[in-house]
Parts: C-alpha cells; structure tokens; sequence
C-alpha cells in the first residue's frame, strides 16, 4: 500500500457521512417534469386564444360615424341603424334649438367604429321656465298696542296741590311727524343664459339612387338629381340592348356621401359572326341564323341552276362580325323561265312586172 492508497483510505474512514453515492437525474424530480409540461400546455393554449381573438377583432368591418348633427333623434337612430351601428345612449342640454335635435355625438363623425358599435347622442332640450323673484315686501307697520282692559286701574291716582302752589303747565309742543322714506324694491334679476352657437350642421347621407335598366344617360341624370357623379364606365357583354345599365357600384341603397362617385357596369352587344349557310336550303338556313342569334331580313330569288330554294348568298357575307340580333338578308335560287324558239317568218313573194304595165317615163332633164 502507498502513502496516497494510505491518505484515501483514512479519508474515507474519518468522513463517513460525507461519501455518498452520486444522484442520477432519473432517480428524482418526475412530478417536476410532469408540472413543467402542463404548464407549457397551458401557455400554449393562451397563446391560441389570443390569437383567435385577435384575428376574429382583425376581421370585424369598421364603418365611419355619419354627420349627425342637427338630425331629429328617429332620423338620427334610423341612419345609425342603416349603416351598422347602435345608440349607446342619449343625454340632454339646453339649446336654442328645437328638442329632439341632435347636438353633438361621441364619438364625432367620421371616427371609425366596430360594425355593432354604438354611438352616444345629445339631445336639444327645452330651457327651463324663469319664475321671477318674489317681491320684497315692505316693512311691517308697528302694530297699535291694545287698549289696557281697565283705564282706572292702570293710571295713578291724581295728586292734589294746594291753590297757592299751584304752578301752570309748560305749553309742550308736538313732536314732529316723522315720515320714512319709500322702500325701493329692486326688480327681480333673471338670469339668461348665453346662447348656445353650434356649428351648421353637414351634408346629410344620401342613398344611391337604383338606376339598373336604364340607358346611361339617363342613369346620369337621375344620379346628378341626388348630387352624386357618374365615375368610371365599364362595357359588358350582355343580351341587353346597348348602354343598359346592369349593375352600379356602390349598389342601390348604400348610404354615401353628396358628390360621391358612382360606378356603372353598361351592357355591350355580343359579336356574331355570319355561318355560312350558302348551298343550304332556305328554311335550314333560317333555323341556323336565328340560333346564332341573328334574325331574317329580305329574301330575294334569283334565277340559278341551282336547286330552287338553295341560298345563293348572304348579305352581310359569311364569317363578317355583327352585332347579335342583327338582320341577314338572303338570296335564293328560283327556277329559270322556259324560253320558247323565235316564229320564222316568210320573206314576201316578188311580184313580176305584168306586161301591159307600162314603165314609167323618164324626165329630160
């Protein structure tokens, strides 16, 4: 054995309770694994919640508080209620206007709100009636004192002088009257209150006027009459005639606006070509135009050695593009006439000079 084996083996003898076993990481701590994992679970489940919500506020429409300033309340609540949103609540203030106007909203128009928001409206209230102040009454006059029930009693008994000390009465003068001032009352004051100024209320909301199957100036004029504008003109191929109106955006009905813009989707004809109906017989010929929505104008004959009723063109010719329920005029072949052989004629016979007929004289010159 070596001084180190020696030094290990008394160390190990002196500390017993120190030399232990090392502790492996999967002898303990399982409920703490078990704790960890259920917690991050529920994070994560927090986090799918708030995401939903978010998404689900994302997707919610905003609409724009309309002007209602200056609106009777059932105008006011009927608007509200047109484009989405609600009436929170309703207060009152005095105002020189008439009751039931709508003062101010909150929020104020054109702040955007949830569709379902609401909106709070302050009513125009009748001011209260002024009752004036009472008068102040005058002062009391002093009330006269009551008369003493026995006069006898109440005076002293009269005290008698002798003739010779008698002494005549000072003469005393009356006491002045004093007569008090009028009492002023001042008049009542009544309090007016200022004025309430309110700013002219804006354009009121209009509603898109429904102009579907008008032609396009008309559909112009009847927009310009509620102040709104024709914008952009998109064509369309349609079975309408041409310039119909088919569809406005924004659609009829939509709350917009003065001078807003409207958007018209106008109808266009459809382009046919002309089939090619020539060598067929006239009343196949007709079944195929009018299926390709074109209709039968004239039918003239003309003499062929064709086959009677055989289409010899079209006008317009075959394969030109025409607007679809336009006319195609038709040629035809007709029998040619029998012709019959020119009648020969005679020459007329000569007549021979008979021999009493004298031939006439001759004239010297």
């Amino acid at each position: 054995m070596t001084m180190v084996d020696g030094a290990v083996t008394t160390e190990r003898q002196s500390t017993p309770g120190h030399w232990q076993k090392p502790r492996r990481l999967s002898d303990g701590g399982s409920g703490s694994s078990g704790g960890i994992k259920l917690a991050g679970a529920g994070l994560v489940a927090t986090l799918l919640v708030v995401l939903l919500l978010w998404w689900a506020a994302a997707r919610q429409p905003q609409v724009a508080v309309p002007n209602l300033v200056g609106m009777s309340q059932v105008k006011a609540e009927a608007l509200l209620n047109g484009v989405g949103l609600k009436v929170r609540a309703t207060y009152d203030q005095v105002a020189g206007q008439e009751a039931g106007t709508v003062l101010r909203t909150d929020p104020s128009a054109g702040q955007s709100l949830d569709q379902g928001g609401g909106v709070s409206l302050t009513l125009a209230s009748p001011a209260p009636a002024v009752t004036p102040s009472p008068a102040v009454q005058t002062s009391a006059a002093p009330e006269p004192q009551a008369a003493p029930e026995n006069p006898a009693a109440q005076q002293p008994a009269p005290v008698v002088v002798p003739p010779a000390a008698r002494v005549p009465a000072p003469v005393v003068a009356p006491a002045p009257v004093v007569v008090p001032p009028p009492v002023v009352v001042p008049p009542p004051v009544v309090v007016v209150p200022p004025p309430v100024v309110e700013p002219p209320p804006g354009p009121a909301l209009r509603q898109v006027p429904d102009v579907v199957g008008f032609d396009q100036n008309r559909a112009g004029r009847v927009l310009a009459q509620d102040r709104l504008r024709v914008g952009s003109v998109v064509e369309e191929e349609s079975n309408q005639s041409s310039g119909t109106v088919l569809r406005t955006d924004p659609r009829a009905g939509t709350a917009v606006w003065p001078n807003s813009t409207v958007d018209l989707v106008v109808a266009k004809s459809r382009q046919v070509a002309v089939p090619n109906v020539v060598g067929v017989k006239k009343a196949a010929a007709e079944r195929v135009l009018v299926n390709n929505g074109l209709r039968i104008g004239s039918v003239i004959e003309e003499e062929s050695d064709q086959p009677s009723g055989t289409v010899l063109r079209t006008n317009p010719g075959v394969g030109v593009k025409v607007r679809s329920g336009s006319t195609v005029n038709l040629v035809i072949a007709k029998s040619p006439a029998t012709t019959k052989p020119p009648a020969t004629t005679t020459p007329p016979a000569k007549t021979e000079p008979s021999a009493t007929t004298k031939p006439p004289a001759k004239t010297e010159p």
